[in-house]
């Protein structure tokens, strides 16, 4: 599967409304951010931030992997299909959504 559209898809819209609803956004969106900043996910960046429940990670984890990325949970992560399009539309979500959130 190519990861080449900039739309989420209905899986990560609620999956995103989840993660709104346990006030996880903000986490969500320091990680994405992180990796962005760090260079499409190709390097290793620490541990996986610390998350209440291990739903919450599990949540996350889905989020990136249907972005076209796959966290570790040893922090590392690695690049699938060159997501750049598809982490730019869920970072973009998660912006929005931390903001109207505020």
């Amino acid at each position: 599967t190519q990861f080449t559209s900039a739309e989420l898809t209905d899986v990560q819209l609620l999956l995103l409304l989840e993660s709104l609803e346990r006030k996880i956004v903000s986490q969500q969106l320091n990680l994405v951010r992180t990796h962005i900043t760090l260079g499409s996910f190709q390097r290793e960046v620490g541990a996986m931030p610390h998350f209440s429940q291990e739903e919450e990670q599990m949540l996350t984890m889905a989020l990136l992997e249907l972005s076209g990325v796959q966290l570790q949970e040893d922090g590392s992560a690695v690049s699938r299909d060159k997501p750049f399009t598809a982490v730019a539309a869920l970072f973009v979500a998660l912006y929005s959504l931390n903001f109207l959130s505020g």
